[in-house]
């Protein structure tokens, strides 16, 4: 069977031919929908866990490197598709939030550390990871690819992949789940395997593709497409390709049950008021809406 080859972890060096500013979107983004901040729901707030509600602070980790879900604007602040869900959430919950900047793959020591409350990021479920998390559910996710403009390496189909470098950031499920079915596919077509790029943010990972260090990058849909409207002279995304269609989660630690169902009940009331869909169209990505949040979802 064929061998993924790993590269080492290198910072991606901006050129001036293919430097991408990853919040360059700021002065594009979209005005902020009516109602993303409500009134307290007394009942609501008394579901969350009582040294949250003493404190009045949820801290939620965040990764801001991968738009539309989150990443930062012009002038620093995180913003994007789950900041957009905390504020609905946390303002209706009578909670302020606080960020926790961590690097995605440092987000599950910090859970199992309680350095911060939940990790705002989005979680591919899995049942090795609900093993290890209480993962709520909150929109429905999936792999895409990400080329370059021009698409220098010709990259049509699943089986262009095989024989090319293909980045991805690390811990996430493409560089791991997916990488692994895409070399499985390569393998049975007989072809060579990719040789997988790992860096540690997913600005890294879009810089290399930018650059022309990786041939693609493998990462959500939904981030794929919003990369290749607000850059359309550097990126183009290959919807045609699309790896294990999956529900996304945020994540909560395993002994912590209340203030997952606290979270997934937050959910439930801004999907239920019209929130979550305005939220939604806010980042133009409606199709990946859910009907409700559930804590430790069947795995689709």
């Amino acid at each position: 069977m064929w061998k993924r080859v790993l590269v080492p972890v290198a910072v991606v060096t901006c050129v001036l031919s293919g430097c991408v500013n990853n919040s360059a979107s700021e002065a594009r983004l979209p005005p902020a929908p009516s109602g993303l901040t409500g009134t307290v729901d007394g009942s609501l707030r008394q579901l969350f866990p009582e040294r949250v509600r003493a404190s009045g602070v949820l801290q939620l980790a965040a990764d801001p490197t991968y738009p539309p879900s989150t990443f930062k604007d012009g002038k620093g602040t995180i913003v994007g598709v789950l900041p957009d869900f905390a504020a609905a959430i946390t303002s209706r919950a009578g909670l302020r939030i606080r960020w926790v900047q961590v690097p995605f793959d440092g987000m599950l020591a910090g859970l199992a550390a309680h350095r911060f409350d939940a990790s705002w990021s989005g979680w591919t479920i899995t049942a090795e990871r609900e093993h290890q998390l209480n993962l709520v559910s909150y929109i429905r996710g999936g792999t895409s690819v990400l080329i370059k403009k021009g698409n220098p390496a010709g990259i049509r189909t699943w089986r262009s992949l095989c024989g090319r470098q293909v980045a991805a950031q690390t811990g996430t499920t493409q560089a791991q789940e997916v990488a692994d079915e895409l070399d499985r596919r390569c393998a049975v077509a007989k072809r060579p395997a990719m040789t997988l790029l790992r860096l540690p943010k997913q600005s890294d990972v879009n810089q290399a593709v930018a650059t022309g260090r990786a041939d693609a990058l493998l990462a959500d849909a939904s981030m794929t497409g919003y990369l290749a409207r607000i850059h359309p002279d550097v990126f183009v995304a290959v919807p045609s390709i699309v790896v294990q269609p999956s529900l996304a989660a945020i994540g909560v630690p395993k002994d912590d049950d209340q203030l997952a169902k606290a979270l997934a009940a937050g959910f439930d009331r801004i999907i239920a008021d019209g929130t979550y869909r305005k939220v939604l169209a806010r980042w133009n990505n409606t199709d990946a809406a859910v009907a409700a949040a559930h804590v430790n979802p069947v795995r689709p």
